[in-house]
């Protein structure tokens, strides 16, 4: 089963939503596609919604995945993945991704609404910078 997928280039931002059944793995490649489909995603905003995924990730696939980012231009902004999950433990992996991926941070939500509010506030703040 694949994930659902919604982008939104105007905000810069790309969620992805595993269903029943989805595995870690799949929604990673559906990610990939994205970005190689159009490498200026690699600095977009992400929420993976990982509810209702199966745990198949692996530290080698986030390597290679910040790699194909790094290969695609990203950090020229800062950018941030927010993670949908029950797992309250997930926050260690997110911190260990920020270490991974060029001017990217990498956050832990119980919602989806949390997430985008997160980011909402992130784009609200960088836009008031910018007319400053």
């Amino acid at each position: 089963m694949k994930p659902r997928i919604e982008i939104d280039d105007a905000r810069r931002r790309v969620v992805l939503t595993s269903g029943c059944n989805v595995m870690a793995r799949e929604l990673n490649r559906a990610l990939i596609s994205l970005v190689l489909e159009k490498p200026e995603r690699a600095d977009h905003d992400f929420i993976l919604d990982l509810r209702e995924s199966y745990g198949d990730g692996s530290h080698d696939d986030v390597v290679r995945t910040a790699e194909m980012f790094r290969a695609c231009g990203a950090g020229r902004r800062a950018s941030h993945t927010c993670f949908i999950s029950f797992d309250g433990g997930f926050v260690h992996w997110a911190r260990t991704m920020d270490f991974c991926f060029t001017n990217r941070t990498h956050q832990l939500f119980s919602t989806p609404e949390e997430a985008h509010a997160f980011l909402d506030r992130r784009q609200d703040g960088g836009r008031a910078a910018e007319a400053a």
